[in-house]
């Protein structure tokens, strides 16, 4: 398949999170790959290992992806679900098996670019086996309109000694209305790391965004970390959950948001519980806006309000390693 072939609008943002366009292409570079143009299959690439299977329905895909016990693959599995109209609901149903023993990244890709009324639904089912290395990275765009609204739902099963990393990124264009769930279940000696941004830009932009960890296994351990950031009236509002249900657990959750602009609001809510007295989960939250310090010193180099301002978002949002 030629980049002609499949909407040259849904892939150009990826180049916003420095994404190599061609990574996504069938026919270019290495790695499996499946590419929906809102209910079209408009191109996949198998790989050996892995397994891409989708079928097609009305508003939409249920996609299939499955990594085989003991595969371990050093080029991600790509993965870009778009829509290249105004309107219209399209509905995802991805469901993702690491089999025990596998090693891999699966790069996602969300593109709305000319979003006006536009509905993406996604009700997302992982699971993840025994002594695995898995991790998922998921960028959006919704285009500069506001025009989407965006409603994933995600379940994740992360089992025994595995490593699970869930990366989701929102922070280029408008996002328009979203609400995010996640429920990631860790059983015993897993490491879960969540990581989630995003930036509301104006006052049509309204972003919730609950992610949940269950530590269901002695020794599971997590971290969530939230940054936001909201400006010109924009609103969002993290909801990080933790829960250490099993012996000598381990969570934290940290929320971190700024706010600017008249009429902005952000919020965090942080709950954390356990029922185990050898467990141990805790939190932290700030909101505010930043110092006026790193404002003077940026605008004394010749930088407007503005660019300093947003100089230091990216740099609040920039990538961070999570547990070691």
């Amino acid at each position: 398949m030629s980049k002609i072939e499949y909407p040259e609008e849904i892939l150009e943002s990826l180049e916003d999170y420095n994404i190599d366009i061609r990574d996504f292409i069938p026919g270019h570079g290495k790695g499996a790959k499946l590419l929906l143009d809102f209910n079209k299959i408009s191109g996949v690439e198998q790989v050996d290992g892995v397994i891409l299977k989708g079928k097609e329905i009305e508003n939409g895909i249920v996609a299939d992806i499955i990594i085989k016990e003991g595969t371990k693959i050093e080029e991600p599995v790509h993965l870009c679900f778009g829509v290249n109209k105004e309107t219209g609901v399209q509905e995802i149903f991805p469901r993702i098996i690491a089999e025990d023993n596998t090693d891999v990244t699966v790069q996602a890709h969300c593109s709305f670019p000319k979003a006006n009324g536009l509905i993406h639904k996604m009700f997302g089912h992982f699971y993840i086996g025994k002594n695995c290395n898995f991790i998922y990275s998921e960028t959006h765009y919704h285009g500069e309109n506001s025009g989407a609204l965006v409603a994933p739902v995600g379940y994740m099963y992360v089992g025994e000694n595995s490593v699970f990393e869930n990366n989701f990124n929102l922070t280029r264009g408008t996002p328009g209305q979203v609400k995010i769930m996640i429920d990631i279940y860790a059983m015993r000696n897993s490491v879960i790391k969540s990581n989630i941004k995003a930036f509301g830009k104006c006052k049509k932009d309204s972003i919730r965004i609950r992610d949940s960890v269950f530590l269901e296994g002695e020794n599971a351990r997590s971290v969530i970390k939230m940054k936001a950031a909201a400006k010109d009236g924009g609103e969002v509002l993290m909801y990080g959950v933790t829960e250490g249900n099993a012996p000598r657990c381990n969570g934290h959750v940290e929320c971190s948001e700024i706010v600017l602009g008249k009429g902005s609001i952000c919020r965090a809510r942080p709950f954390i519980r356990a029922i185990d007295p050898t467990s141990s989960v805790s939190h932290e939250a700030s909101l505010g806006r930043f110092p006026q310090k790193w404002l003077d010193e940026l605008r004394a180099k010749g930088l407007t309000e503005e660019e300093a301002t947003q100089i230091l978002i990216e740099a609040m949002l920039q990538e961070e390693q999570l547990i070691k």
